[in-house]
């Protein structure tokens, strides 16, 4: 904290620094490396935030593997994926320090932090040429409009959130025997979190039903795609902990042709032109919803994401009000699987196309219109969390604040969304962890009997995931069990081994073998942990090798692994019995002192397993040996006393610059 001095100090030259030197003791407790509430050994620690970098990151060739490789650098070192073109390019958030790294690979051609020369991308192909130009308008500045722009541009719209015709009940789904957790055919976009495959779909007429009236130019195809990259950029920058990232399907640079010119003609008629489209991609079904679907599901699989849509674009350059006939131009199911924008998309104007493409994708990950036209009321729910609509402009809802869900331009430009509708997403969290709600799911251990052979411990057993239940969906969870780890005698966590290979579905298997241990008892916990940052509770088991020198009562010490610089120490200790006999007492000793009594956890030694604790003032740096014993209630004493050692560091030295004002100029 930077304290302002008075003007007549300031003006007071030079200012002479002494440099002081104090000793500083820092006091703390050594209770053993627990696992605190927010651990996770998959995610960056927030204590060490590092500064992130947009990048633009070009491999030498379109690679899956090798792309994935550098994805996972990336977010290995607390950097995020946000849009990826497969499997050529992506644009992240890079830590600073990575920067050089991820420069010196050799699959990576360049790194870029600012605009790219487009024709230095024309020897990788048009695809990469589009992706740099979306990246260049990306990294542009945007102006703040006036909240007056477009004031009347909703009234006498129809309303733009629609339910899919074709979603079964949740009973039906029910009854229909699914049982996987995991998203299924219908729950493409169930919540606006983790990994998202987009296709875009743009449509060209060929004249052989309807008068062909627009034709894509090659300006427009790229300024829909930048526009809509803006838009998921948008929502991805919004909530980092929603860890968005969108993998893109080009079909923008090469649209589909249909027999229809489908802005000439109804929403209604979406049927024709959509199934001309899903038929070019080879997809036959009845619906044209079910073709959709289909394509959604694929694209989940091919780009092994967790969720997928599809965005049509209908060109309306000639059109007079950018409309369809019956006066819709941007809409989107709830939910998905779809939603469709006109280029010019009514008075917005294609170059507003990123805050109309952003409202649309609030439903479809199940947000409400708010806008009064929309005729919304305030207790209409929607969402996996099955939240309230209290911000509409419909009826005399208790919030009343910007939100993108109202339209217009001017929430998206000061990137605002109220908690509404924010909720009807999946973002909100309940319980203040950091982790949105239906993330923060169940993560439970089912730990086998652990086997002793050979002076060492074999472990085995389930980890399992139960997804955040919704009031009225069907539950579902994108997390995966990524680590199963375990520990003896509070040291370092170490790492199972999945049965599978690879920690990465939602139930997992897991064992481990110990290295050789000494005689007594050890203290064994295992946890897991997933995707999201949950961790499971940590199932703790004692074992006894028991030492046939030593079969009466036992101590042992847990002591720090690294040298501590405090005063106060706390050291944890357990006395036991290796014939169930009671312990009644636990002495202790600091360098051949004297005999001191220990205090147990429960207040009383009356058992045969008594953790215990010791309260030690080491006032000066060095080495210091700690030793215990215990006593029965037979008056039988340990033989082999606890013996450890412990390090004690000098204390830090810390400076402090202090002004030292003198007269003279």
């Amino acid at each position: 904290m930077h304290t302002r001095l008075p003007t007549s100090i300031r003006k007071v030259l030079p200012l002479v620094y002494l440099s002081i030197s104090l000793n500083l003791v820092m006091v703390s407790a050594a209770l053993g490396n627990q696992i605190p509430n927010n651990y996770n050994p998959n995610l960056p620690n927030p204590v060490q935030a590092k500064t992130q970098i947009d990048t633009f990151v070009l491999m030498k060739s379109s690679n899956p593997t090798q792309l994935t490789q550098v994805q996972n650098l990336v977010k290995l070192n607390g950097g995020q994926t946000i849009h990826t073109l497969p499997y050529q390019a992506i644009i992240a958030q890079v830590p600073s320090e990575l920067m050089v790294q991820l420069k010196n690979l050799p699959e990576v051609i360049g790194i870029f932090t600012g605009p790219i020369e487009l024709a230095t991308m024309d020897t990788y192909g048009p695809a990469v040429r589009g992706f740099a130009s979306a990246w260049n308008s990306l990294i542009m500045p945007q102006d703040i409009v006036s909240n007056e722009i477009l004031a009347q541009a909703h009234p006498d719209d129809p309303q733009d959130a629609l339910i899919a015709p074709d979603i079964p009940s949740a009973e039906a789904l029910s009854s229909s025997g699914e049982v996987s957790i995991t998203p299924g055919y219908y729950q493409t976009s169930e919540y606006m979190a983790g990994s998202v495959a987009v296709g875009i779909v743009l449509i060209e007429s060929n004249g052989s039903v309807d008068p062909s009236t627009e034709n894509w130019t090659s300006d427009e195809k790229q300024l829909v795609f930048n526009e809509i990259m803006a838009a998921l950029n948008w929502w991805a920058k919004l909530e980092p902990r929603a860890n968005l990232s969108f993998v893109y399907e080009d079909h923008f640079s090469n649209p589909l042709p249909s027999n229809y010119e489908p802005i000439t003609r109804s929403m209604g008629d979406q049927q024709y032109w959509i199934n001309d489209a899903m038929s070019a991609l080879g997809y036959t079904g009845s619906s044209y919803f079910t073709r959709v679907r289909n394509y959604n599901n694929d694209l989940r699989d091919t780009y092994q994401t967790d969720w997928a849509f599809t965005v049509f674009v209908v060109d309306s350059s000639a059109d007079s009000d950018n409309r369809f006939k019956d006066n819709y131009f941007a809409y989107a199911y709830l939910g998905g699987p779809f939603m469709v924008m006109t280029y010019g998309n009514n008075g917005y104007g294609p170059s507003n196309m990123d805050a109309v493409a952003a409202h649309e994708i609030g439903h479809i990950f199940h947000a409400l219109d708010q806008y009064s036209g929309a005729v919304q009321s305030c207790t209409r729910r929607s969402g996996y969390l099955n939240v309230e609509n209290l911000n509409s402009q419909y009826g005399n809802c208790p919030s009343n604040v910007h939100s993108i869900m109202r339209g217009q331009i001017y929430p998206y430009t000061i990137k605002a969304i109220d908690p509404y509708a924010a909720g009807q997403i999946g973002w909100r969290d309940s319980d203040k962890d950091n982790i949105l709600d239906p993330l923060d799911i169940e993560l439970t251990l089912y730990p086998d009997e652990v086997i002793k052979s050979d002076q060492q411990l074999t472990g085995s057993g389930l980890a399992e995931i139960s997804p955040y239940p919704s009031p009225i969906r069907t539950s579902t969870t994108i997390n995966t069990i990524t680590q199963i780890k375990y520990r003896l005698n509070y040291g370092d966590w170490q790492q199972t081994t999945a049965n599978d290979n690879a920690f990465d579905e939602t139930s997992e298997a897991y064992s481990f073998t110990s290295p050789i241990l000494s005689t007594g008892l050890h203290i064994l916990e295992v946890a897991a942990f997933d995707s999201a940052g949950n961790v499971s509770k940590v199932a703790t088991e004692t074992i006894l090798f028991p030492d046939p020198l030593d079969p009466g009562p036992n101590t042992d010490l847990y002591i720090p692994d690294n040298a501590i610089t405090n005063q106060s120490v706390m050291i944890n200790g357990i006395a036991y019995h290796c014939q169930g006999n009671s312990i009644v007492q636990v002495e202790y000793r600091v360098n051949g002192g004297p005999w001191q009594l220990a205090q147990a956890q429960d207040g009383t030694f009356n058992n045969d397993y008594e953790p215990f604790t010791l309260a030690l003032d080491l006032t000066e740096p060095g080495t210091y040996v700690i030793e215990t014993f215990a006593t029965d209630t037979g008056g039988n004493n340990e033989i082999n006393f606890a013996n450890r050692e412990i390090q004690v560091a000098e204390p830090q030295a810390a400076r402090i610059f202090l002004p030292i004002v003198t007269s003279g100029m």
